[in-house]
């Protein structure tokens, strides 16, 4: 690994705790990089700005296995196989996982879109894409194409502010938020008469 390569994986990992622990304002580049030992030019030479600096934080907890795209990871494969409470069973199991790594350091760029619009839009473009990839999933869930409706229900059960209300604010277990999401996910997806 190269020095800078090496810079980078630093200067994301404490700006990612150093978001995470603190938020979105305290968190400035100058604070991460002293904190990761580092001289503000360095880190400016790997990022552009703040946002530039949390979208890479973002990529990098959303991202499992270095080089496979997510569609081809085992885990979201298993969303296509099986009856449907084994399929459901499989989202509920990746998407719990996907929380973990990157629900928190997500919240961030919430908060940073309250008040910076370059935040928000980026904010509106991730949450379009995470759309996208609801109905990807739902897809393979169903072994058909869902309707918009039963997309816009799903988007919202596997939202990540619905994770960190019940995970955080209400002390729910990623097992029993597992349990909640697989009896939503059945009730909602009961009428849909396909697979």
């Amino acid at each position: 690994m190269t020095r800078a390569r090496e810079n980078r994986a630093l200067v994301i990992d404490t700006a990612t705790a150093m978001f995470c622990q603190e938020g979105w304002v305290p968190t400035t580049m100058a604070a991460v990089a002293t904190r990761a030992g580092l001289t503000r030019p360095t880190v400016y030479r790997q990022f552009a700005n703040k946002l530039d600096l949390l979208d890479a934080c973002i990529v990098s907890a959303l991202r499992r296995d270095e080089g496979v795209p997510v569609r081809e990871t085992a885990g979201y494969k298993a969303m296509g196989h099986g009856d449907r409470a084994t399929r459901i069973g499989a989202a509920a199991s990746w998407l719990s996982a996907a929380h973990l790594r990157s629900a928190a350091i997500q919240h961030v760029l919430d908060q940073a879109a309250v008040t910076d619009d370059a935040a928000a839009a980026l904010r509106d473009r991730r949450e379009q894409t995470r759309w996208a990839e609801v109905r990807w999933a739902l897809t393979l869930i169903l072994g058909a194409q869902p309707a918009d409706e039963h997309v816009d229900s799903m988007w919202m059960l596997a939202s990540r502010t619905v994770w960190l209300r019940l995970t955080g604010d209400r002390g729910w277990s990623p097992d029993r938020w597992e349990r909640w999401f697989v009896a939503q996910t059945t009730a909602a997806l009961g009428q849909v008469d396909v697979v």
